[in-house]
């Protein structure tokens, strides 16, 4: 039965396996929710299904994806469908942290927000003309972002002429009156219908079609569930399935209104008032795994556009008996937005790249680096973005690509703090755009008038290259001033605390990705007008070491005047992390600023060489794992000729730490140099990939390999003697195959140990084992891997794990290196390690 009051339940977020692809698979905590059948005033009927739309200009958005379901509005608006505009921001207020749209009908505007210092969240209304607070009620507790999400609800509210529907991140589904926030009824999904919340909660958005609230529930005898919504009661059940963070779409199939709606795997075609399931089938998901955050988008021609994958997309035909394909690609993947229709074209986003594709055909018509990444919206058939750093962009779109008209920035999100980033959806009513950051909402006003635009960001230059621009701005002959400044120039180019990345070449858009700036972003490089010279350049106080690759017309590549190249251990495709599987991996050039502290034996910053050593290889049958791990072993000269025993290292992710690391070349030279003693290494050539887990492997390491190689090889009894090392995801899997084997290892290495917080239970668990504790050294990079728009940083994972390492009493040693991330800059310090590991 629905309770006149909320509660409060508690709901512990661990769940290592069972959820762990939640985030990490294209899904942002958003969610979009469908509602406010009352506004529907026409019917558009194509091939036997029918999408529910509205044909006037309408003054309310009453969800997420406004009142025709697609992201539109202001379509009959003449006087804004073309010609200059202006923007006005009316006013703007803060408000607190969170991942929900804003709605609206009449004057009231209803979010839901979190109060971080009270550790309370709340659904909150205002008026729209100067956003004062009517109300503001209680939810429930804050749903504390990690694992790359910052904090509070996910969910947006639906609205009808009486109450506001909301779902909490901790499962309370609420009415409120509209007209002072009471709660009029609820429901508390894990306690009532035994729901399963996914990785960060409950995220889906409800909607209110045909008298019932419709919503992705998770129960285990229903996907989805319609609850009226005067009394609350339920009125049915459909499907089953996992849902997290999906929201479905009013259709009409068959000639019975009904909603389009996915689950985690499949896709359902429900009468809406009646729960009856039309028909049923699965969407794809993600090469079989679940999508977490389905959106069905309308599209022309009776169809709907799913995005059910993080690297393919699928458009379907609606018909009374099922969904049948229309065509399938890659043109829009790996993305938070949800697409719109715009100039007839699909808009959306591949990456961080705005991409438009033919709707009909799936085929790609452009690609835009601007105006950025973002979230999509209409007004008056011309395309609304608002970038996840805080600014509007309004512009046409058409065959020849994106056309900015009128632009502002409408939040700071340049002083270091989150409030200023936009992970909402705007929402669009009559002429004012609706957009709520993480610190603040604001109205803005869109009215026809000369326009003006964002100017673009500025680069750093040093004197070389200004005196270079300046020599262009002058010249007749641009090309060959850039030609001779370039003749012989080795890249990127430092003058003092400035470092220039500079790329020749006929390109129309170039961009330059290092971890100086982040990851899963790039700088886009500015043209030397008349030439063919790009250029971006920025601040880098100190000394230090750092990667870069430009991409250019999308494209990864070296900087072809640096010869200094290496393979990435963690990164694939566009700056991805590769903690999904195995990817395409990504080449980068690097560079030294100065000298950043290396620890590096001379001659061993280069793979070329040989070692004095013997290395030997077997192929481990782990039946822990249910594979074969090829395992590399590194014999110290004058092993073979001696009887004694020696220290052993054992290297995880062994492969990546010998090709990208140096690390065979490294230990044979710092032993031939009587920086350590002669030691043992064991590669371990077998990749962690923390989405797919890594089931067995503290049993093969501890079980089947330690034991193996002290059968086999003269490796001392001594627990100090025996150590492992890595990096990266490389550095978790270490801790957690060696932590368990603590009373046969005594000492630990990591490098920069990335280790979302879905990791940290099992870390937190391990270290506390009671076994010996170990002497750990654990290290991480002044430019370490880090994405702000994205609320992550492997700093803050190291400093976490070697807090719960030295909770778990174990002899914690912490290092910031002057360098960045990854083998390349890892290795700067590894005399330094490796003495730690194996002493002199």
């Amino acid at each position: 039965m629905p309770r006149r009051a909320a509660r409060r339940p508690t709901l512990v977020r661990l769940g290592f396996c069972r959820h762990a692809l939640c985030r990490f698979t294209s899904v942002a905590r958003l969610s979009v929710s469908y509602m406010l059948p009352r506004l529907l005033r026409g019917v558009v009927c194509v091939a036997g299904a029918v999408v529910f739309c509205l044909s006037a200009v309408a003054d309310d958005w009453p969800s997420l994806r406004g009142p025709r379901f697609d992201g539109s509005a202001a379509v009959g608006d003449a006087a804004l469908s073309s010609g200059p505009l202006q923007l006005k921001v009316v006013w703007k207020k803060p408000l607190g942290s969170g991942y929900s749209g804003v709605v609206k009908v009449g004057d009231v505007l209803v979010t839901a927000m979190a109060d971080v210092d009270a550790d309370k969240e709340y659904l909150i209304a205002l008026t729209a003309a100067t956003g004062k607070t009517l109300w503001k009620t209680e939810t429930g507790r804050v749903m504390k972002g990690e694992n790359g999400s910052f904090d509070g609800p996910v969910a947006t509210p639906a609205v009808d002429s009486q109450r506001a529907y909301h779902l909490s991140p901790f499962g309370d589904f609420f009415a409120c009156s509209l007209t002072d926030g009471s709660v009029v009824w609820s429901h508390n999904f894990v306690e009532d219908f035994a729901a399963e919340p996914n990785f960060y909660g409950f995220g889906a958005s409800p909607i209110v079609h045909e008298g019932v609230v419709i919503v992705a529930v998770s129960a285990k005898d229903a996907a989805y569930m319609g609850f009226d919504p005067v009394s609350g009661k339920v009125l049915w059940k459909a499907g089953q399935d996992g849902a997290a963070f999906q929201a479905a779409v009013p259709v009409e199939v068959g000639g019975r209104s009904a909603v389009v709606a996915a689950g985690n795997t499949m896709l359902y075609a429900i009468e809406a008032k009646t729960g009856t399931v039309i028909w049923s089938q699965p969407h794809g998901g993600s090469q079989g795994m679940p999508a977490w955050s389905v959106v069905p988008v309308p599209l022309p021609g009776g169809g709907v556009f799913v995005s059910d994958g993080r690297e393919s997309t699928t458009a379907l035909n609606l018909t009374s008996a099922a969904a049948t394909p229309r065509w399938a690609g890659r043109e829009i993947r790996n993305s938070y937005c949800v697409p719109v229709m715009s100039g007839g074209l699909l808009c959306s986003y591949s990456s961080r790249f705005l991409v438009a594709v033919d709707p009909v055909t799936g085929k790609r018509v452009f690609r835009s680096r601007k105006p950025g990444n973002g979230f999509l919206a209409t007004l008056a058939d011309r395309l609304v973005v608002a970038t996840l750093d805080g600014s509007l962009h309004i512009g046409d779109v058409s065959a020849d690509g994106f056309s900015e008209v009128v632009s502002t920035q409408v939040f700071d999100s340049s002083a270091g703090s989150p409030d200023g980033l936009m992970w909402a959806l705007p929402g669009v009513a009559g002429r004012s755009i609706y957009l709520r950051s993480l610190g603040a909402i604001a109205r803005i006003d869109v009215q026809s008038g000369q326009a003006s635009t964002l100017a673009e960001s500025e680069s750093v230059t040093g004197p070389k290259l200004a005196a270079l621009l300046q020599q262009v701005e002058s010249s007749d002959d641009r090309q060959a001033v850039v030609d001779r400044f370039m003749d012989g120039l080795r890249t990127p180019l430092v003058e003092g605390d400035v470092v220039q990345f500079l790329l020749q070449g006929d390109y129309d858009d170039v961009a330059v990705a290092s971890e100086l700036v982040g990851i899963r972003q790039e700088r886009s490089m500015r043209r030397v007008a008349g030439t063919d010279l790009f250029y971006y350049g920025l601040r880098v106080p100190g000394n230090t070491r750092a990667a870069y690759a430009f991409y250019a017309d999308y494209q990864p590549m070296l900087d072809p005047r640096n010869k200094r190249k290496v393979v990435s251990s963690t990164l694939v495709g566009e700056m991805e992390p590769n903690f999904l599987g195995p990817g395409k991996p990504l080449p980068f050039s690097w560079f030294d600023k100065g000298r950043p502290a290396m620890r590096l034996p001379p001659g061993t910053d280069s793979s070329a060489g040989t070692t004095r050593g013997k290395v030997e290889e077997f192929v481990l049958d782990s039946q822990h794992m249910k594979e074969k791990i090829p395992i590399s072993v590194y014999l110290p000269p004058g092993y073979e000729q001696s009887d004694e025993r020696y220290p052993v290292v054992f290297v995880h992710e062994g492969r990546v730490a010998m090709d990208s690391g140096n690390q065979l070349l490294i230990v044979d030279s710092l032993i031939a140099a009587g920086k350590i003693r002669p030691a043992i290494a064991v590669f371990i050539q077998r990749k962690f990939y923390p989405m797919m887990g890594a089931n067995g492997y503290p049993q093969m390491f501890g079980g089947e390999l330690l034991p193996k190689v002290a059968g086999d090889y003269r490796i001392s009894f001594e627990r100090k003697d025996r150590a492992s090392l890595s990096g990266g995801f490389g550095a978790t899997l270490a801790l957690m195959g060696t932590l368990p084997a603590s009373d046969q290892i005594g000492r630990i290495g990591c490098h920069s140990p990335f280790a979302f917080e879905m990791l940290h239970p099992a870390i937190k668990q391990l270290s506390s084992i009671p076994n010996d504790r170990c002497d750990v050294l654990i290290q991480w990079g002044t430019y370490e891997f880090r994405n702000p728009s994205e609320n992550w940083d492997m700093t803050d994972q190291a400093k976490a794990i070697a807090a719960m390492l030295k909770q778990g009493g174990h002899r914690v040693t912490t290092e910031q290196t002057p360098v960045g991330s990854d083998w390349v800059c890892w290795r700067t310090q590894s005399a330094r390690m490796w003495e730690f590991l194996v002493g002199q």
